[in-house]
């Protein structure tokens, strides 16, 4: 009869003891993360309110804390005065020293957090008009006006670099295109005639009229009506067409009819002859 001994194994890793430990591990683990980065959150944040109130930043806290405050020579101090490694306690398995000693690393990280909260400057958040400047007032000594005309002088120069490179919306017409577009002035439109000149220079009366039957023909709307003007005098030459046709066949049946009543009529008198 075969023995089941596997659930009994202590390294059996479903075992429940086991399964119990693992997840302690990954809650001790998750919580260690997230106090360090809470920790590191807020250790940025004090840095950049020190930036923007004109201050030195506080020194960054070293990421790994010491496991244990350092007490002179006492009994889990070594012979050189260094921390000793830590040790379980009575009692205690691996799980349970693992979260202390990660709590008592949390202790330690707070009590560091604490002392860079603290403020390292007298000055005034609020102003004396009861706005919040981060600046501080002592910020605001020591402003000199500027140079009015330099300043022009210096815009000028800047826009008239940046126009050498830079496409404006004001200069979409050209490079006089703030003068006014060609179209506002009527003057401007007989500019744009075609010349009357060939290449030679030689006056070339059929020039204009070519021209315009050019654009005429590379104008898709114009193209469109002259198909519709085609299509209409086409059905209205296959109108006529076949009003044609009715009339030669009415015409036709005429005749015939004609023809057979000058028979009939040539037969019935020969019947009388007879």
């Amino acid at each position: 009869m075969p023995l089941h001994l596997l659930g009994k194994k202590s390294w059996n890793v479903y075992n429940a003891d086991n399964i119990a430990r693992v997840r302690r591990d990954e809650a001790a683990a998750k919580a260690k993360e997230e106090a360090e980065e809470q920790r590191m959150q807020e250790v940025d944040a004090e840095r950049r309110l020190a930036i923007l109130r004109g201050e030195a930043p506080p020194p960054l806290a070293p990421v790994e804390a010491p496991e244990d405050e350092p007490r002179p020579r006492d009994r889990d101090a070594g012979p050189a005065g260094r921390e000793r490694k830590k040790r379980k306690r009575a009692g205690e398995d691996d799980t349970e020293f693992e979260l202390r000693v990660a709590k008592e690393r949390a202790d330690v990280l707070e009590t560091a957090n604490d002392t860079l909260r603290k403020s390292t400057s007298s000055a005034p958040i609020v102003d004396s008009a009861g706005h919040i400047d981060l600046f501080g007032e002592e910020r605001k000594q020591g402003r000199h006006l500027k140079n009015e005309e330099a300043e022009k002088e210096a815009a000028k120069k800047k826009k008239e670099l940046e126009d050498q490179y830079t496409m404006r919306f004001s200069n979409a017409a050209g490079r006089d295109g703030l003068v006014g577009p060609w179209y506002a002035a009527s003057g401007a439109i007989t500019e744009l005639e075609p010349p009357s000149k060939d290449a030679w220079g030689n006056e070339d009366p059929g020039r204009k009229k070519r021209d315009a039957e050019r654009i005429v023909s590379n104008d898709p709307l114009a193209l469109m009506k002259m198909g519709a003007s085609r299509v209409r005098q086409v059905k209205k030459e296959r109108q006529n067409f076949e009003a044609e046709r009715q009339r030669e066949l009415e015409q036709l049946r005429k005749e015939e009819k004609r023809k057979r009543k000058e028979r009939h009529e040539r037969w019935r008198r020969d019947q009388k002859r007879r």
